[in-house]
């Protein structure tokens, strides 16, 4: 859909964050006084589902109908001292339409279906506002990688796509803790990528 040059996403996604281990916490003492709620060290896990609007409005309109897509994936975190964080995420796009031909600003559908795939891999820090104790909110900047590939049954030579880029990722959003162990978060990603 968008083979060469610079193009954005943006995509709006909702996680469930799991701790998976809080750290070196012992037991307080009957002297001492209770626990921080947030560990020194947390590392979490997550799985995610998101909505993606993609820059390339006309193409990915003209191949499937509609110029977003959902997104699955999952990653990864570590909270250090409360506040900062480090992520890495994944996630998966794949949809199907059809190839299409456009010439003097028309469309012409040329019934030969293609599936489009878009593998993101980000890598972002950030800082989160721990003021509340349920509510988190949090901004990050990082790093993306993304690859898209697109292929059809009955491709030709070189008619098959498959091109790599890679660009800045600004992230922003709140942190819902659920339970001691179990969290949901809603955000945006800007990605720009080259």
């Amino acid at each position: 859909a968008a083979r060469t040059g610079t193009f954005e996403m943006t995509r709006f996604s909702v996680g469930i964050f799991l701790v998976l281990l809080a750290l070196a916490r012992p037991a307080p003492l009957a002297a001492q006084p209770a626990a921080s709620a947030y560990p020194v060290f947390a590392p979490r896990a997550y799985v995610m589902f998101g909505q993606q609007q993609f820059t390339a409005k006309d193409t990915f309109e003209a191949i499937f109908g509609e110029a977003t897509g959902s997104f699955r994936g999952g990653g990864g975190d570590v909270v250090l001292g409360r506040n900062v964080f480090v992520e890495v995420g994944f996630a998966r796009f794949e949809q199907t339409g059809e190839r299409v031909f456009r010439h003097a600003g028309e469309t012409f559908r040329l019934g030969i279906p293609l599936t489009a795939k878009i593998r993101p891999l980000e890598l972002v820090a950030g800082y989160r506002l721990t003021a509340w104790r349920r509510v988190l909110p949090y901004g990050g900047i990082g790093f993306g990688s993304y690859r898209y590939e697109e292929s059809s049954d009955f491709a030709a030579a070189g008619d098959d796509v498959s091109v790599s880029g890679s660009g800045l990722v600004l992230v922003a959003g709140a942190e819902v803790r659920l339970a001691r162990f179990i969290g949901f978060s809603a955000d945006v990603h800007q990605s720009r990528i080259e």
